[in-house]
């Protein structure tokens, strides 16, 4: 009795499926492909781009002769065939101030409101004074990257201030709520920029006590929700680093930090050779750290490679780690380090760099590849080919085109043996 109602069953339950499985197969082929960001454009890498800008050619100079400043004044964009108007720019950086050169910070939105450019609210434009490859920002942003990590897209342009050729830049996307709402999925959270005064002694993480003040706004500085940052999170985490015990110390820090993805973004860090990141010679430096509103998970992010690659190819790899005096020493990634598995992660990691930074051009399985250059090496020659000229003719830079051309070979030589030099240091490390 049984065989005989399991036919009509079996055959109503694979009708039922088809139906199913053409539904979802219809909604699949209806529902449109994700509208592509109209500000890729802007943010092209195969190309030097041309961004000019008209400025009161008073207020050019008082922002010049006043760099230091973070004044503002309106002008107007041009990129291509479209033209922004009342944009405002000031200038910006730290040891990067200049002048002679400014970099500049450029906002839509300034003086009128809700105003934006291909969807972003404003970016950045290096001036590269402290970096005479002008390629060091944009290679290692684009090699974090190539590692899966979130980090701002980059460009070069020439700008023109009242059409006079300023020199070669480098186009910064903004790491500010489009950015995380592009690339987190929300943006009401809180974002902090790590802001070292000069001033100020280097900072290592250490708990200074459970007074907010002394974390925010300084060094920690809210760049949303400013005027209720919620501090409170992040000075737990770092009463957590210092405070708990070995046995505890991964599980308790997992409400903060994924120290897995923290260990890669040092390991790259490390592996370019950055003296002034997370573990710089001046203490910590150049990184934004992201809250959402509903936990106490931070992400971090990185921020301004310039000093990236500049102490060579043999740069250690426990440089400001173990060669400093312990109240040099950064708090977190010590903890990290006296953790085997996660140290193991970390040397792990600076293999794998290694091997992705060596990794020959792609070719299909028949051919035999005639560009035997890694990944590194390569992109060093890509960007220096699209910007030689814009940089030779640059006449506001703070070096001679001969200096330019030896830095470029430097990087060359870095691109050549970093690898080698990082994984025979991995090997002495190993127990």
């Amino acid at each position: 009795m049984s065989t005989h109602r399991s036919g009509p069953f079996v055959f109503f339950c694979a009708i039922a499926l088809a139906a199913l499985f053409g539904a979802r197969q219809a909604v699949a082929q209806t529902t449109p492909p994700p509208a592509p960001d109209p500000s890729d454009a802007f943010f092209d890498d195969t190309v030097v781009h041309e961004i000019r800008l008209a400025i009161n050619s008073r207020d050019w100079v008082t922002l010049k002769s006043n760099y230091l400043a973070n004044d503002y004044y309106p002008c107007d964009l041009k990129w291509g065939t479209q033209t922004v108007r009342n944009v405002g720019i000031r200038s910006r950086g730290n040891g990067s101030r200049s002048g002679v050169k400014p970099g500049l910070r450029v906002d839509f939105d300034r003086y009128t409101s809700s105003q934006k450019f291909l969807g972003l609210k404003s970016f950045v434009l290096r001036n590269n004074t402290q970096d005479q490859t002008n390629m060091h920002e944009r290679v290692a942003m684009l090699f974090f990257k190539r590692q899966g990590m979130l980090a701002s897209r980059e460009a070069h342009a020439r700008l023109y201030i009242n059409n006079a050729y300023s020199g070669l830049y480098t186009i910064v996307e903004a790491v500010d709520k489009l950015f995380l709402e592009k690339n987190l999925g929300e943006d009401s959270g809180t974002l902090y920029k790590y802001d070292y005064p000069p001033t100020d002694q280097p900072y290592y993480l250490e708990y200074k006590g459970p007074d907010s003040a002394l974390y925010v706004p300084l060094p920690f500085k809210p760049e949303t929700n400013e005027t209720d940052p919620q501090p409170a999170p992040l000075v737990d985490m770092i009463r957590t680093i210092a405070e708990t015990s070995g046995a505890l110390f991964r599980q308790q820090m997992a409400q903060f930090l994924d120290l897995s993805k923290f260990v890669k973004h040092v390991a790259v860090e490390v592996f370019l050779a950055d003296s002034d990141g997370f573990l710089g010679d001046w203490g910590m430096n150049n990184f934004y750290l992201y809250r959402p509103t509903d936990r106490n998970l931070f992400t971090i992010l990185p921020w301004d490679k310039s000093e990236a690659f500049k102490d060579g190819p043999t740069y250690e790899i426990f440089r400001n780690i173990d060669d400093v005096a312990e109240a040099n020493r950064n708090r977190l990634m010590t903890r990290v380090l006296a953790d085997p598995e996660l140290k193991n992660l970390f040397l792990d990691t600076l293999l794998e760099l290694a091997r992705s930074a060596s990794e020959p051009l792609v070719v299909a399985p028949e051919m035999t590849p005639t560009d035997t250059r890694g990944w590194l090496e390569r992109e060093t020659e890509r960007e220096y080919s699209q910007v030689r000229d814009a940089v030779l003719a640059d006449p506001e830079k703070a070096y001679t085109n001969d200096e330019f051309e030896a830095a470029v070979e430097a990087m060359r030589v870095f691109a050549r043996q970093r690898g080698d030099f990082v994984k025979a240091a991995v090997a002495r490390a190993r127990p």
